[in-house]
């Protein structure tokens, strides 16, 4: 028998001591019935028979049944605030979640839920109506945005129904609490906050006349030529790089997580290639056509790295997303034109490439899943345009006299 063996069975030994300490009536054998007999006492309060073949049966019942009713009494008990450290290390260990999720939801349940009476009373007690009101008082003075508000809902949503799945409650209650009757605080529809085309177009020369040996430049010059996230501009490699037919295949994110301990802590910052687009891994593999300027770039990419595990490599290591950004800031401030992030060069794209008729093509190649994702994305891009026109048919006819 292996030391793994022996230890298991161990622990299956100690936990039949356990559950038959806590069973006071007398188990015995009778002649006449020819079976192995005890007594236990119901939550009624009426005595119940039990009859098995053999002792070893009947021992493994009771354990079974001290155990069944340990959980029912703890389950009686079990608060949310009990509950959420198994279900976070629930989703790190047996679920696809990303560890960038798992970190959201542990600031999200620390914003919102930490030590409230919500956390602490039982969840059996936890009805549609206490949510309700838990949920009204939350928004009551309209200061959080529907999407914090909906992403504290997820964060109940699946403590509730990993309970559910656990078998502490048989209904989730908060599927039966309206979140329309709630107020929320307005959130301008901003449809400017991004790279404006004229000064792209500054930002762009810029680079190319001085930093043209620079990775983190040739890397935002790229940026600007594909409708690419900064975790997937991070993992190209070159063989995702076709010259000939000049295209470029984006199927796998580099990303940096922390990782959720054991004790609800968090690793330092860990690097890795993950072939799960966002959103929709089917959606996110996608080939994208490469400009003159693309290739252009690329091919000075090589110069600098050509036999490196990704395109871009400074100083012999991997871009991050902080540094990428950082550099982006310090280009932006140096020749003279608004900062916006990395991300808001996707909104750039979008909104440059959008011609009224293109949606769907524009979202296969945005790798979204859903179109209305694509639309969130469309900004006004020329801080020049004149809608002048728009308002010609408006007020007083011109004609009358």
């Amino acid at each position: 028998m292996t030391s793994l063996e022996e230890t298991l069975n161990k622990i299956q030994q100690m936990k039949k001591d356990y559950y038959l300490k806590q069973h006071h009536n007398k188990i015995f054998y009778s002649e006449s019935e020819k079976l192995w007999c005890t007594y236990i006492k119901e939550d009624s309060g009426k005595r119940k028979s039990v009859r098995k073949k053999n002792k070893e049966d009947l021992e493994a019942w009771l354990v079974e049944y001290y155990y069944s009713k340990g959980v029912k009494e703890n389950h009686d008990k079990l608060s949310l605030e009990a509950l959420y450290p198994d279900w976070a290390k629930y989703r790190r260990d047996k679920t696809s979640v990303k560890p960038k999720t798992i970190q959201e939801s542990v600031y999200c349940w620390n914003r919102f839920y930490k030590d409230t009476e919500l956390a602490k009373m039982p969840i059996r007690e936890i009805k549609p109506l206490l949510l309700t009101r838990f949920f009204r008082e939350m928004t009551s003075n309209r200061d959080l945005t529907h999407k914090s508000v909906s992403n504290a809902r997820g964060v109940l949503n699946g403590l509730l129904s990993y309970a559910v799945e656990e078998g502490i409650i048989e209904t989730n209650p908060l599927r039966d609490v309206n979140f329309r009757t709630f107020t929320y605080k307005p959130v301008e529809n901003q449809t400017s906050n991004v790279y404006q085309k004229n000064d792209v177009e500054v930002l762009l020369t810029y680079l190319e006349k001085n930093y043209e040996s620079d990775d983190y430049a040739l890397a935002i010059r790229l940026f600007f030529n594909l409708f690419i996230r900064i975790g997937e501009m991070k993992a190209l490699s070159w063989k995702d790089v076709d010259f000939e037919k000049r295209t470029i295949y984006i199927h796998r994110q580099l990303l940096t997580d922390r990782i959720l301990n054991d004790d609800m802590s968090f690793t330092s910052r860990e690097a890795h290639v993950s072939n799960q687009i966002k959103g929709n891994t089917s959606k996110g593999f996608r080939y994208e056509f490469l400009t003159d300027d693309a290739v252009e770039i690329l091919l000075k990419a090589k110069e600098l790295n050509p036999d490196g595990e990704f395109i871009f490599m400074p100083n012999g290591k991997p871009m991050t997303t902080d540094r990428f950004n950082r550099k982006l800031k310090k280009y932006c401030e140096e020749c003279g034109i608004e900062y916006h992030s990395s991300h808001k060069i996707r909104f750039y794209n979008a909104s440059s490439a959008y011609d009224g008729n293109n949606i769907a093509s524009l979202s296969v190649l945005m790798g979204h899943s859903e179109v209305a994702t694509t639309i969130h994305y469309l900004r006004n891009v020329n801080s020049m345009a004149d809608n002048s026109h728009m308002f010609a048919n408006l007020g007083k006819s011109k004609n009358v006299i």
